[in-house]
């Protein structure tokens, strides 16, 4: 994957067990990243962090991933996962952030690093177990759900039309397992890496193939409580 890819319409799965850590697809920041029984683990190693930026960029659509958090949100956690640029950091980003005992829906948008952020109570039944946590980010707005249920929608705040990598972020020297990522309905997605100084593409090489996978069911027991703010909070670090 040595040019970019640029494609309407994107949709794309990556199954761990398929792929592995590809290093076309992955680039690692800092941190332990391996895969462990077809899931990609995520773990601070010797570094602050453990931290994992797409190469593959995106605009728009559904983003899913299958996560597992290995302990409810306790002190000295920091954790993200989502749409995050590190270049502008707390701009064009929606994700979610464990910041100690706190689990956050977060958006940003273009003009300033101040958030839209929700509050969500977390379930038990979310800890060490592959959940689903899904963004969808439209033109208007960004809508968060867990499992299938939306528990945040922000409209103030709202990344811009451009392309955006995903990111994940592990503080803890612990296990944040990476169980699958699903996008859907994307405007436009950028496969690769880019040459800046060639003046045309030469032909796209072999990609990860899109494909579609089925919704996971909504789990009926979880009854979490909202609270919407939007305020310069304590930011993740990334």
């Amino acid at each position: 994957m040595d040019n970019v890819q640029i494609s309407d319409s994107g949709h794309l799965f990556y199954d761990p067990y398929i792929y592995g850590y590809d290093d076309n697809f992955f680039k690692t920041i800092s941190g332990s990243i391996t895969v462990t029984n077809g899931k990609i683990r995520v773990n601070s190693g010797t570094d602050s962090l453990g931290r994992v930026n797409s190469i593959d960029m995106f605009m728009f659509g559904e983003l899913t991933y299958g996560v597992t958090i290995p302990t409810a949100p306790t002190a000295g956690d920091n954790r993200v996962w989502g749409f995050f640029s590190r270049a502008i950091q707390n701009r064009n980003a929606a994700y979610f952030y464990i910041s100690g005992t706190n689990f956050y829906a977060r958006s940003y948008g273009d003009t300033s690093s101040t958030s839209e952020s929700t509050t969500i109570e977390w379930d038990s039944a979310w800890t060490a177990t592959p959940i689903d946590y899904k963004i969808v980010w439209r033109i208007e707005r960004v809508d968060f759900y867990v499992n299938n249920i939306k528990l945040a929608t922000h409209t103030t705040k709202v990344p811009a039309q451009m392309l955006m990598p995903m990111y994940f972020s592990n503080g803890a020297n612990d296990n944040m397992d990476i169980n699958f990522i699903r996008i859907r309905d994307a405007r436009k997605v950028s496969h690769g890496k880019a040459i800046f100084w060639a003046s045309t593409s030469s032909s796209p090489s072999p990609s990860i193939s899109p494909s579609i996978s089925p919704s996971v069911s909504p789990s009926a027991s979880l009854s979490p409580s909202l609270s919407p703010s939007i305020s310069p909070s304590i930011s993740p670090s990334v």
